[in-house]
């Protein structure tokens, strides 16, 4: 992705990507950061953020985002594109938390604030780092379910899958929400 620091026109940029990837553009008030834009994209729950070289993807306070068995298979999911300075997998292009060392979802999904707050206070702990969080929740002391709420992408087609996957899990999430009100 082209670097969009100091670029006036970063909104032209900005729209296409999202467009690409089948991702709602949202306009707002003009961004006078590094990058100065004033669109935005939105799946469900999901917002996206256009930074440097990368966008920065984050669910909604307070909602669930990637189950880790969803986030993992995106992780794992081989690059369509191959070559020798080329990405092998989904996992190196759609960061984890924006960890440029791309480490497997494990070592950052975890359960949403409240079900974390119930098992720490069912273990007897109150302060516990991601480190040691992460430990609990892999060697099976936290057995809840656990998500993944925000990555860095760092190409279109990473975007385009992550779109993609968030399409889906966004449209199984609407049907269980029938499916309990009905």
């Amino acid at each position: 992705m082209k670097n969009l620091a100091g670029v006036k026109e970063a909104d032209q940029i900005i729209h296409e990507e999202l467009l690409l990837a089948g991702i709602q553009v949202v306009k707002g008030e003009r961004n006078k950061g590094e990058v100065p834009y004033s669109l935005t994209g939105r799946i469900g729950n999901w917002k996206f953020r256009r930074a440097w070289y990368y966008w920065m993807v984050r669910v909604d306070d307070g909602c669930e985002g990637l189950p880790l068995e969803v986030a993992a298979q995106l992780h794992e999911k081989a690059y369509p594109v191959s070559g020798e300075n080329l990405p092998k997998t989904y996992g190196q292009v759609v960061r984890v938390a924006g960890d440029c060392g791309c480490p497997h979802p494990k070592e950052w999904a975890f359960p949403s604030d409240d079900v974390l707050a119930k098992e720490l206070k069912r273990l007897g702990k109150e302060d516990v780092n991601y480190g040691d969080l992460a430990k609990l929740c892999n060697t099976g002391v936290i057995t809840v379910p656990r998500f993944v709420e925000n990555y860095h992408i760092d190409s279109q087609l990473g975007l385009n899958e992550f779109a993609r996957v968030v399409r889906k899990q966004e449209i199984d999430r609407i049907k269980q929400l029938g499916k309990a009100n009905s």
